[in-house]
């Protein structure tokens, strides 16, 4: 009987030596992040989203324990949609541009160490539309007639350096206002196509000068009173 409890005794021992040699390995968490590199306005403070054509920039770090990990001197391979993007000797950092449609995404996958030893993580990154948005500073969106009104629009995720490589179009009820670099709008609501409406109906467009498939347009109600 002594001899069993000192087998069970030994046994227990052994379990709880584990377990605790378990719960104290360290534990190393890869962290993914990435930001598109296409134009939005300086006071955007939303994080910039990737649209067709865009570059995006992917970066990993590793943290063990609440520290960071020192990756410069491990091989790290970075993939997209499963297929090799690039690899190297402590590369934190892939580029690559989008190349799928709005409403799509892209899977980005790296591994660190050899045979991914170091640690593996993936992200989805979604793609969205580039798109315009028509500023209306007028509570309610309404304005008074018979007087002069600035409109903006402003675009989000074009493939653009500044505004001038886009073209503006603009379209007040059925009247075309034409296309230039300007994206304001003079609404002047004693004008005859706007004289006799009690909701004027703005349609802005915006298309990248470069690229013509960069291209998006919106829709805006204001009420003359």
């Amino acid at each position: 009987m002594k001899r069993y409890f000192l087998i069970i005794f030994a046994i227990g021992v052994s379990i709880s030596f584990l377990s605790a040699g378990a719960q104290t390995a360290p534990q190393r968490e890869i962290i993914l992040s990435w930001r598109a590199l296409n134009f939005f306005p300086a006071n955007f403070e939303g994080k910039a989203l990737a649209s067709p054509f865009s570059p995006v920039l992917v970066g990993v770090e590793a943290v063990e324990n609440g520290k960071f990990v020192d990756i410069s001197q491990m091989p790290v391979s970075w993939k997209l949609d499963n297929k090799f993007l690039q690899s190297g000797t402590g590369l934190k950092e892939v580029l690559f541009r989008v190349q799928k449609n709005k409403g799509d995404f892209h899977i980005v996958q790296v591994s660190i160490g050899k045979n991914g030893a170091g640690g593996e993580e993936s992200v989805l990154i979604p793609i969205a539309p580039q798109t315009i948005v028509v500023e209306l500073p007028y509570q309610g969106n309404s304005i008074s007639p018979n007087i002069e009104n600035t409109i903006k629009a402003i675009p989000y995720f074009f493939n653009i350096q500044a505004l001038n490589d886009l073209s503006f179009f603009w379209q007040v009820n059925n009247t075309k206002e034409g296309g230039n670099s300007n994206n304001t709008l003079i609404l002047k609501t004693g004008t005859p196509q706007v004289k006799s409406q009690n909701t004027i109906e703005i349609t802005a467009s915006a298309q990248n000068n470069e690229n013509p498939l960069e291209f998006a347009k919106t829709k805006v109600w204001i009420n003359v009173k």
